[in-house]
């Protein structure tokens, strides 16, 4: 598959009035009800992000957001913030096994938050050295961004120590 990559300054994304996000390649294309993908989600989050029209069809690809103005980059951001929903847990609270199920009543950026998790292995991946990205049953991503930087009974708790 061949991509097209997107020349930053042919490329205006602007807010449509229907309050979706369109996009205008200078004498190319225009893409409506704009969708934004991220190629690299964990590993290179501003790098590589894939823009679709509403109706699944490639517009192109950005390989950086940072070439983008400003205004332009606000309104991406936003539109990843809303497909890619994944509070941080800043603490956890306590970790509790009931019928095969692990609950864990956790902190996180966004307030506090109830997860309910089976099969710890395949719910916790490892993202790198001290990050680690949490699923829960219902399909909601949690991540612990600092493994280190949590206090130590978080820290006990997530390694199964208390």
């Amino acid at each position: 598959m061949d991509f097209q990559f997107l020349d930053p300054a042919k490329t205006h994304i602007e807010s449509a009035p229907d309050g979706t996000l369109r996009a205008i390649i200078e004498d190319d294309s225009c893409g409506m009800r704009l969708e934004a993908y991220r190629a690299f989600p964990l590993s290179k989050p501003n790098e590589y992000i894939v823009l679709r029209d509403g109706g699944g069809r490639e517009i192109g690809v950005l390989r950086d957001l940072n070439e983008l103005s400003q205004i332009m980059r606000d309104l991406v951001e936003a539109e990843l913030r809303r497909r890619y929903f994944m509070p941080e847990i800043t603490a956890i609270l306590s970790v509790t096994e009931r019928f095969g199920s692990t609950e864990w009543e956790v902190e996180t950026d966004r307030g506090p938050r109830t997860l309910s998790m089976r099969q710890i292995n395949e719910a916790i991946t490892e993202i790198s050295a001290s990050r680690y990205l949490l699923t829960d049953v219902e399909g909601n991503r949690y991540e612990v961004r600092d493994l280190d930087g949590l206090d130590p009974m978080s820290r006990a708790r997530f390694l199964g120590k208390v």
